[in-house]
């Protein structure tokens, strides 16, 4: 199949459609492949012809609403500063309120994989701009890829935290903020 043909992207668009409309109606365990193509309206051999399972489906449907949803300012990044950092936090804040209130995904297995397809996204944003900065000698690290796993690890892990605890949502991001940006020295200070 030519993926460039405009009556396969037509159709793939139709099956990724009916699949995120069924997201939201119901949790995406109990979602079929028939189910998928009944809303679509079209045959099963279709949709395989498309799409192994729907697993694939749901990671394509997550990478491309992840690079919808992604703010031209993170994506356009090349420094990494403490308005770059809050901004992500924010935007993977506002991702998880639609993966898991919007979206009926459930807190198993999906939601680890929801999770990994997020972290990889970051972290190779993270890496691109500590990239950048060492290229333009902004950046002295040896270690680019310790520090790129360290930093995404913060960055997720706030969001998460927030999305749980949106009470201390502003505390919370102050304190990884300063901890990202300081080091544990001045957190142990504080």
């Amino acid at each position: 199949m030519n993926e460039k043909d405009p009556r396969a992207l037509r159709t793939k668009n139709l099956i990724k459609a009916s699949f995120a409309k069924l997201l939201e109606e119901k949790d995406f365990k109990y979602i079929t492949i028939k189910d998928i193509t009944t809303e679509a309206t079209i045959n099963r051999a279709t949709f395989y012809a498309h799409y192994i399972d729907k697993y694939i489906l749901l990671e394509e449907l997550i990478v491309e609403c992840f690079e919808e949803m992604l703010p031209i300012k993170l994506s356009s990044a090349i420094d990494l500063n403490e308005d770059i950092i809050k901004e992500l936090i924010l935007f993977l804040y506002e991702y998880n309120i639609y993966f898991y209130q919007i979206c009926k995904i459930d807190a198993t297995s999906i939601a680890s994989s929801v999770d990994n397809l997020l972290k990889d996204k970051i972290e190779n944003l993270i890496e691109k701009i500590l990239k950048s900065m060492a290229d333009r000698d902004e950046l002295d690290c040896n270690d680019t890829n310790i520090l790129v796993k360290l930093i995404t690890s913060s960055i997720y892990s706030c969001a998460q935290h927030c999305y749980y605890n949106k009470d201390d949502k502003e505390y919370i991001i102050e304190k990884t903020l300063s901890f990202i940006m300081n080091g544990m020295k001045t957190e142990m200070r504080s």
